[in-house]
């Protein structure tokens, strides 16, 4: 015991000499992670409505081609991203594909913060035109008509009305969304340093982790257990194939998420009192939201690369270099985020913000999650 103790005191002392009392209050704020529940989802916790989704999820049968599923540009092997600048449905999309590994936690989702629920957004996907192009009739007649998908709806949702289609929908949506809720990855080794492992973080990374804290201003929109204040903001990162700004981002989604069918607030909602659903409807329409973004979790950041919402950098370093001297910073007109101004880091600050980010690196979640639920039946056996 005295042993234990003399080694805690080393660990403690050593940790001092790093960082002062401050920076350490600021450092035990962003760990542990967790996720608070979404009251307008009853079925978010729901196992048995999780693996109805995990099926969805993976079902190549829910678009118009029959080749493309949720699965296609979330690939759980590269963290739930599909590796590309921008993702491919059923035709080239604009956009970067984010991860959905603890999406759960987010405010908004999207890039532009279109639907203001985790199961707001499948439906979206599943019918948009460029995406899997799947009327959601059509999509729950496969339910209907395939015995699993069937036995298993029935087991959470008890009998599908056919004439409540939309019902069935925001139903169909917050399967797939309990199912997404299971994608935590929040216990890197970042944590275990917060929880009292000093040999967790290299040197170089300890570095970086004051950087971040102290003189790299990150805190600014990267704060708390989830790295994201779960705002909008532009950073001033060019169009993929240069020229001028052109996708309107967090502006022109205010109308699309305030008259969203499947929102917080809505008829579908189990809680349209909800404080989600309250913040939505009082969202006001800001010319400083054109060409805004949201802020991602930089949770697992070193796994999700292209970045930025359009994949325009490649690299963390490259994102890193953008930061340090903003160069080809491109805005709108009338708009400019002030907080950022070149941050002018060294060769070395740049390795040690790159090895802190990567110390946010956790496992994936447990295996039987990241596969097609069928491939473990002897009948899709190959």
């Amino acid at each position: 015991m005295l042993a234990l103790l003399c080694i805690s005191l080393i660990a403690q002392d050593v940790s001092a000499q790093t960082f002062s009392e401050g920076e350490w209050k600021v450092i035990r704020s962003l760990s542990p992670a967790s996720l608070q529940a979404d009251t307008t989802n009853e079925y978010e916790q729901n196992k048995d409505s999780a693996l109805l989704g995990q099926h969805l999820f993976f079902d190549k049968r829910i678009s118009s081609n029959g080749e493309v599923a949720c699965s296609t540009c979330h690939i759980p092997d590269l963290y739930f991203t599909d590796g590309l600048s921008v993702s491919t449905g059923i035709k080239p999309l604009e956009r970067n594909t984010p991860t959905v590994l603890n999406a759960a936690h987010q405010r908004w989702f999207f890039w532009d913060g279109r639907a203001d629920t985790l199961w707001g957004q499948p439906i979206q996907t599943i019918e948009h035109p460029s995406e899997m192009n799947m009327t959601r009739s059509d999509a729950l007649d496969i339910i209907r008509k395939d015995e699993v998908l069937h036995s298993q709806w029935n087991n959470v949702f008890g009998a599908m009305e056919s004439q409540q289609v939309d019902e069935n929908a925001a139903k169909l949506s917050k399967a797939i969304a309990a199912y997404i809720t299971q994608l935590s990855a929040a216990d890197a080794p970042f944590d275990a340093f917060v929880a009292g492992d000093m040999d967790a973080l290299s040197e170089s990374a300890k570095r970086g982790l004051q950087f971040f804290i102290t003189d790299g201003g990150c805190l600014r929109c990267h704060f708390g257990p989830w790295f994201t204040d779960g705002s909008f903001h532009s950073v001033g990162i060019p169009p993929l194939h240069g020229g001028p700004l052109k996708d309107s981002g967090r502006y022109g989604a205010i109308d699309l998420v305030t008259n969203a069918e499947f929102s917080a607030g809505s008829q579908f909602s189990n809680d349209a009192e909800s404080m989600r659903a309250t913040i939505t409807k009082h969202i006001a329409k800001r010319k400083d939201d054109w060409g805004a973004f949201r802020t991602p979790s930089l949770r697992n950041v070193a796994r999700t690369a292209p970045y930025m919402h359009a994949g325009q950098h490649q690299t963390l370093d490259d994102v890193i270099e953008h930061y340090s001297t903003l160069e080809n910073f491109v805005s709108a007109d009338h708009h400019r985020e002030t907080i950022l101004t070149p941050l002018n880091m060294t060769a070395q600050q740049k390795l040690d913000l790159k090895a802190f980010l990567e110390s946010l690196t956790a496992p994936l979640p447990d295996e039987k999650l990241l596969k097609d639920p069928r491939q473990a039946r002897p009948e899709h056996a190959q």
